[in-house]
């Protein structure tokens, strides 16, 4: 079922999700709900507060866009160690039609729980490493909009003002 992606100010989108402690078919269901959504909504990946669950779950289409989608899901992810950097731009499901310049290191190796239980360890970088910190940091409460550069103030702050929300909050 496609869920509803919530978009900025709502609160749960500053909310820190919780650890998943058991793989349930209700962990299941999220899960591909939150494929199907991100799917749906072309994204890249997505996290689970952003369709309004608070459980540590992450989806990632690990294809690019005219390829066949592989999408997978991290639970409870956890970065282990990181590398490099590199400024690119990104969007945000949660921010339509809003792009930023956002620096993120360049390589990433985190350690996640599949659907199964089992603890698996994932090395990317590019535009993989850049999609896994920025679901991570929806995880935490943490929104792309925290990490624009100077240059992108005045964009973000246009954004903002066309919600009625002139001011970010951390």
């Amino acid at each position: 079922m496609v869920l509803k992606v919530l978009k900025y100010p709502d609160s749960l989108l500053r909310k820190k999700c919780l650890p998943v402690d058991k793989i349930s078919k209700e962990v299941y269901t999220l899960v591909d709900d939150m494929i199907e959504t991100m799917l749906k909504e072309d994204g890249l990946g997505l996290a689970a507060n952003q369709v309004g669950s608070l459980s540590r779950i992450i989806v990632i289409n690990t294809t690019s866009h005219e390829d066949k989608p592989e999408p997978i899901a991290m639970i409870n992810p956890v970065i282990l160690n990181q590398e490099g950097s590199t400024i690119e731009e990104e969007g945000c499901l949660s921010f339509p039609e809003l792009y930023l310049k956002i620096n993120r290191p360049e390589r990433v190796r985190v350690h996640a729980k599949n659907l199964y239980n089992e603890d698996l360890v994932y090395e990317t970088d590019g535009i993989m490493a850049r999609a896994i910190f920025h679901e991570i940091d929806h995880l935490n409460g943490i929104l792309f909009i925290d990490h624009v550069m100077k240059s992108e103030e005045e964009k973000i702050n246009r954004y903002l003002d066309t919600l009625g929300s002139p001011l970010r909050e951390k």
